[in-house]
Parts: structure tokens; sequence; C-alpha cells
């Protein structure tokens, strides 16, 4: 993760140099100082240090850090002090000035060109200051310094380093809280999405439910005053297979509860369909012609399930609102997709409204990426048609 040196906050590595920096211009300006007897000379020492103590700190501060001039800024006012100083005295222990400067410059040079440029000015400064003091003879241990100067300098580098790091891993931590926030966010959204899809999936299931079994029951208990005038003992069947067919929608109820299909698991399409209908056409008394065309294929339970519920609302909604005496249900079993057709002799409507019945069907099919089409004419009933596409298996080829 590539971080800005300019955009982290002031530290304590910061603050401590800072007021080792104090300590160091206040140490050499009263050396300095002190051994220049001109007065001119001593103001003009003072007003220079001043100037290296405060100038440097506008670009590099608290809230607001600015290396490259920092560099510029340290390397110019510091720098021409030290070539002043060597050039007036011209003693290798005036290499001692540079010192704490090269630790701020090596920490302040830690990106790219800055990297690069720090080391090339500490030795440019180096030599200038040797050869505007005359070192470059035996008698004087310029490699000495050197050394001295190379060692700070690492320092410096290498608290810079520990800065950086420091900054990147606080960066990366407070970005990691932040991706933890966005999740936790998204958990809870998913539970809430997940919740919702549960309750309206429970909702679908038991109007279905429901509806397809009380349809049916009321039709049967419409039809009991008429049978009771023609013939006693079919009316206590008729009772008797009320009261069976409130049992097992009972039962569907409590399968849809707890999240089982209201069919025998694993059981053919075909089969759950043909149990549907019998049921429909024994309570009801509507004439329903059931026809299957292609050979059925392996298919997932849940495209199972929504296809009998599809059957059982349209079935459902054609006796309730429709009114209708005939339907004509088809499923046909195709390569890619299974499709579901119910059309019936009902009244039919111009300006149908779908219901909540309807609108769970379609949102049943639209979860499998199914489609859901209805057309509906007053006195020419209705005709629906649901369709799921399949997922094509790979023949594997040996």
């Amino acid at each position: 993760m590539k971080v800005p040196i300019e955009n982290r906050k002031w530290n304590w590595l910061d603050t401590f140099l800072f007021f080792v920096r104090t300590f160091w211009i206040y140490f050499n300006a009263s050396m300095v100082i002190e051994v220049n007897t001109d007065d001119t000379k001593k103001w003009l020492f003072f007003l220079w240090f001043i100037a290296i103590y405060l100038v440097p700190y506008l670009f590099y501060r608290p809230g607001f850090i600015k290396f490259p001039y920092y560099l510029v800024a340290e390397v110019l006012l510091t720098g021409s002090l030290f070539l002043l100083l060597m050039n007036q005295f011209g003693e290798s222990d005036i290499y001692d000035f540079l010192y704490l400067p090269f630790i701020t410059i090596a920490y302040a040079c830690q990106r790219k060109p800055l990297v690069w440029i720090g080391p090339l000015i500490g030795l440019a400064l180096f030599f200038s200051g040797a050869w505007q003091g005359g070192l470059f003879t035996f008698e004087n241990n310029i490699f000495g310094e050197f050394i001295n100067i190379c060692i700070f300098y690492g320092f410096g580098f290498s608290l810079g380093r520990v800065t950086v790091l420091n900054n990147k891993m606080k960066v990366l931590i407070e970005s990691i809280k932040e991706k933890n926030r966005t999740l936790e966010q998204y958990s809870k959204r998913i539970e809430e999405l997940t919740i919702m899809e549960e309750r309206n999936r429970v909702s679908q299931d038991l109007h279905d439910t429901v509806g397809h079994i009380f349809t049916s029951v009321i039709t049967s208990l419409d039809a009991l005053p008429y049978l009771i005038k023609a013939n006693k003992v079919e009316v206590e069947m008729s009772i008797i297979e009320i009261s069976d067919m409130a049992r097992k929608g009972l039962d569907d109820v409590r399968n849809t509860i707890h999240q089982l299909s209201p069919m025998e698991d694993h059981q053919p399409l075909s089969v759950s369909f043909h149990s549907v209908i019998d049921d429909f056409r024994k309570h009801t008394g509507t004439k329903v012609d059931f026809t299957i065309e292609g050979v059925e294929q392996g298919m997932g339970e849940r495209i199972k399930f929504t296809l009998i519920r599809c059957l059982q609302e349209s079935l459902t909604n054609a006796k309730r609102h429709g009114e209708a005496s005939h339907v004509t249900a088809r499923l046909f079993f195709q390569e890619e997709s299974v499709m579901f057709q119910l059309q019936d002799n009902g009244i039919g409507s111009n300006e149908l409204t779908p219901g909540f019945g309807l609108v769970s069907m379609n949102d049943r099919l639209s979860a499998l990426h199914g489609t859901f089409k209805i057309h509906s004419k007053a006195n020419q009933g209705t005709k629906i048609t649901c369709t799921i596409p399949l997922v094509k298996k790979e023949i594997r080829t040996i």
C-alpha cells in the first residue's frame, strides 16, 4: 500500500528530533558566537542560526509536512553556514556541525526521488567542506569524518523508515477497521434481506396452500345442501372427504412452516402434478385436462416446488375468481427449459389486476430466472404461462 509521506501526522519521532535540533542550535550558536569577538559577526551568526532554526520548520511542522521544501531550506541555510565556518576555521572538527542536520535530512528523504537526492547532497556538502577547509591532506583524518557522517546519515534514514512503516501500518489498520465496519453493515443488511425473503417465502407458501385447500373445501361445502336433498349417503361420504382434505391442508401448512415441500421429496414433477390435479377434480368437480409433452429430465427440487405452487395458484384462481368449469393444463419438458401452461374457460377480464398470489408466482419464477405471462379477456377465460430455464449438463468425453 503506497502512502504519501506528506499525508502522515506529526509523531513522537518528529517531536523528539525537534527538541534535539533545538538543543543542537543552542549549543552550536553559543560556541560560534563565543569564539567571534566582532559584534557584527556575532549578530550575523545569531540571525543565521535563528533562520536555520525557524525557516525549515515552516515546511515541516504539525499539520503541514512538505519534505522537498524542508530539504531545500535545510541544505541552503545549514549547508551555507557549514561552508562558511569551514572556510573561516578550516578544521575537521567543524564536521560535527553536520551530524544532526544529516540525521534530519536522511529522516526526511524517504521517497523517490528524495531517497537518491539526499545522499548526493550529503556527499556534495562533505567534499565541498573539505575543499573549503583545505582538508585534502594526510595530516587530516578526512576518512574518519566521512565514516562518522555516513553513520549519522544511516541512523537518520533508519528512523525515517520506522516512521514510514508505522504510518503505513496505521493506515492499513484504519483501512481494515473501515472494511470491517462495511462488512458488519453488509452482514446486517444481508440478514435483514434474508429475513424478509424468508418471510415472503413463508407467506407465499401459506397463501398458495391455504388458498388451494380452502377453495376446494368451500366448493365442496357449497354443494352439500343440494346433495342432502338427493342422497344422504353421498353427503356423508362428502363430509368425510372434506374432513380428510382439511386435515391434508393442515399438514401442508405445517410442512410449509417447517420449510418442507408439501409433496414427497424427490418425486417426479409429473407425478406431483397428477396428484394436485386429481385432488382438485375430486373436490371441486371441475373438469381438468392434463397433458405432458416431452421427456421429463432431472431438475432441482426448488424448480419442482415452484411449478407445483404455480399449478395450485392457477387452479385456485381459475375456480375462485374465474368461475371456470373446464381447465386445460399442459406441462412441456424441453431441452433447455420446462414450461407450464393453464387455460380456463372462466369469465376472464380485460383489465386484470394481479393479486398477492400472482405476484408471488412472478417472484418465485424471477428468483429462478424464469418468466411469467398472463393473458385474460372478458368471457374468454385466462391463460397463464410459466417458464423456467434448466442448467445444461456438461457432456464429458474420454
